[in-house]
């Protein structure tokens, strides 16, 4: 369970990526690869902290909280890194409904943009779950209680995968229905030439 969700965050870093390229690269603030490029290193820098906290944690007697403080470090950070995606997620998503192309959207690419961002927003909450379950150490009360384990970790990641199949590009990527419906909003936005 502690590495799943750096497959789905890759997944959909990608994902995203791939869509603005399709949709609307022009109302991007930045090149739609960047995406995967700083936020998947991130994912995996935050993957190799916690599982070498880990690691330590599990050679130490109980007297060193080195192996706390490093999983702690990794999970803080993939937290930031998430709440950062979800805000140049959101910031796209606003800019590409503003221009009025998203009036042309069917069901299934709401479905799809719906899709990922539950499924970022589910990873998200799981991995503010586990700072808390871990800010007290491998004894804190929150580590055990099995309830709240089975809920905020699996049942959150199984979610956000069922999130996922919605948000699957496959679905959306028809490669004639979205660029005609893109061409035909464009074509009645004025241009820097007229």
């Amino acid at each position: 369970m502690t590495i799943a969700p750096v497959f789905y965050t890759a997944s959909i870093y990608v994902t995203l990526s791939k869509a603005i390229v399709f949709f609307a690269p022009d109302l991007s603030r930045f090149k739609p690869q960047l995406f995967y490029w700083i936020f998947i290193p991130a994912d995996v820098i935050c993957l190799v902290l916690q599982a070498a906290g880990g690691a330590l944690s599990t050679n130490s007697n109980g007297s060193n909280d080195t192996g706390v403080d490093i999983s702690m470090a990794g999970l803080i950070l993939q937290v930031v890194v998430l709440v950062a995606f979800i805000a140049v997620f959101s910031d796209y998503m606003i800019r590409y409904w503003r221009s009025g192309r998203m009036e042309t959207f069917s069901w299934r690419m709401k479905a799809f943009f719906v899709g990922l961002f539950g499924a970022i927003v589910l990873i998200l909450a799981r991995c503010a779950y586990r700072v808390a379950e871990l800010k007290d150490g491998y004894t804190g009360d929150i580590m055990h209680h099995e309830g709240s384990f089975i809920a905020l970790e699996g049942c959150f990641v199984l979610v956000a995968a069922i999130f996922l199949c919605f948000g699957h590009p496959g679905l959306v990527f028809d490669r004639q229905a979205p660029r005609k419906n893109v061409s035909d909003t464009e074509s009645t936005i004025p241009t820097k030439a007229n």
